[in-house]
């Protein structure tokens, strides 16, 4: 879904949009996409956030801090070994 480079937020916030908007058992591989972007700070999240905010969605915005909730041990740690 994603490359390896700084990825635009808009279009991490239409991927976080899918993975919202999807069953929660189909989740896993665009959770898994999502939370590598995050990682490995491949996308700006105050702009993803800024953006979210201005559009008044606050569900992408629960959303988006319940993924960082689940995953804040590894940004604690400066990511995964690849």
């Amino acid at each position: 879904m994603f490359d390896r480079q700084v990825h635009d937020p808009q279009l991490f916030i239409d991927a976080l949009r899918q993975f919202h908007e999807s069953d929660a058992q189909q989740r896993g591989q665009l959770a898994n996409a999502l939370a590598d972007a995050i990682i490995t700070k491949r996308v700006d999240l105050g702009e993803v956030r800024l953006r979210l905010h201005d559009a008044a969605d606050q569900d992408l915005l629960h959303t988006l801090d319940a993924l960082l909730d689940l995953i804040e041990p590894y940004i604690e740690e400066g990511g995964v070994d690849e």
